[in-house]
């Protein structure tokens, strides 16, 4: 084995399904994101849940939130997770060191994870990704019962500790109020969000952003578990040999489909109503709703995961499917790309709509931008082997640039 001929997968090679479920899982991501892209959820979340009151946007409200948060996040960790096993084993074959081509992959991953944070948009789930996928390392020889258990151990523990705290609550009937300075200083960041986003200079946005971002930050370290364990259902489905033995686990999958979507569907539920339930005092809500989730995001996660690849199963599903396999190739762009015109359309350096569109265009633009992807990303596969992003991030892991037309 030799170093200096350690080359990328080619797409020719790619399993064909897990493109279209990644492409799939981009527009969930896109669609999940709006609410950050467009208003000040970040701190309006911790005073009342939303800043609309009439019933239509609070119904898209609702809406996106049933269908894609915590969803899509978790669809694409566990994507990583199997990618992560493919990898490897691709790497071992032509390369004495898989796990420090790893290392360089993950390096450059927080690479454009940081540009994309500081100089693009502060919801950025690549640095958390990076820095996540360290602990993978530890599982690449591990038996995959071993890392089933592990992802199942890393889910339990917050749920078992959070829905006991909110049992507390709920059976004493009591909460803790946020301090006044709390509430004052959340108030003022909504504020201050609208102005620097919506009036404010490029200066002011980047700084607001620059702010976001290390707010967020907690919450992204509160995910952690959560995205490793599912990197670890990928990495178990990876080593079961899942993604190229389909048919022989259909009724594995028609199974998980079942039980995923009885499990999914009531936690779902719970977990929105829970969302716009709480207020800015810690109540039994507070505890209910992160515990409802870390259940119902990755449960229909995989209720979505399989019923792409059952109806991947018919010819009609084929048909309505594969022209998310081009967005699915050029996933790390398309990621890309709609934090860029996102951002265009609600920050003050494009136009400037923060904070004034109501949630239901929310909507109509992601279904819009993403039907657009669609056709740019077919339009782009047709001509060359990668996406930019992609194409830059494998020259810098192999060192050398890579082929990128056709």
């Amino acid at each position: 084995m030799n170093d200096q001929h350690t080359a990328p997968v080619l797409p020719v090679e790619r399993v064909r399904q897990l493109d279209i479920i990644r492409g799939f899982a981009l527009f969930g991501i896109l669609l999940a994101n709006m609410p950050f892209f467009a208003s000040p959820v970040v701190y309006q979340m911790l005073l009342d849940g939303s800043m609309w009151t009439d019933q239509v946007s609070r119904g898209a409200e609702w809406t996106i939130q049933f269908i894609a948060s915590s969803k899509f996040f978790t669809m694409f960790s566990f994507l990583f997770g199997l990618g992560f096993i493919l990898f490897l084993d691709r790497a071992r074959e032509k390369t004495a060191k898989p796990q420090s081509l790893f290392l360089r992959r993950l390096v450059f991953l927080l690479a454009i994870g940081i540009v994309h944070a500081f100089g693009i948009w502060f919801g950025d789930i690549l640095v958390i990704y990076a820095i996540t996928g360290l602990f993978l390392l530890l599982f690449y020889r591990r038996e995959a019962k071993t890392c089933l258990y592990w992802a199942f151990g890393l889910l339990a523990l917050p749920v078992v500790f959070l829905s006991l705290g909110a049992l507390a609550l709920y059976m004493t009937g009591e909460g803790f109020a946020q301090p006044e300075q709390s509430i004052a200083m959340y108030e003022q960041m909504v504020e201050q969000s609208i102005a620097a986003y919506g009036s404010g200079s490029f200066g002011e946005i980047m700084n607001q952003r620059t702010a976001d971002y290390w707010f967020m930050f907690s919450n992204y370290l509160f995910m952690a578990p959560m995205i490793l364990a599912m990197f670890l259902f990928g990495v178990y489905a990876a080593k079961s040999k899942m993604h190229t033995n389909i048919k022989e686990y259909l009724p594995f999958f028609k199974k998980v489909w079942v039980i995923t979507l009885i499990i999914g569907l009531p936690v779902n539920f719970l977990y929105v109503n829970s969302y716009f339930e709480q207020g800015s005092d810690i109540t039994y809500h507070s505890l209910l709703m992160p515990a409802a989730s870390t259940i119902a995001g990755p449960a229909l996660c995989f209720f979505y995961i399989t019923s792409l690849i059952l109806l991947y199963q018919s010819r009609s599903g084929k048909w309505l499917l594969n022209p998310l396999r081009a967005v699915g190739r050029t996933a790390l762009s398309n990621y890309l790309l709609q934090s860029i015109v996102c951002t265009l359309i609600f920050y003050n350096y494009g136009f400037g709509l923060y904070a004034e569109l109501e949630p239901i265009y929310w909507i109509v633009i992601a279904v819009v931008l993403f039907a657009f992807q669609i056709l740019i990303s077919n339009w782009w596969v047709a001509r060359f082997r990668f996406g930019p992003a992609e194409w830059l991030w494998r020259s810098l892991t192999y060192s050398s640039r890579q082929s990128f037309r056709n």
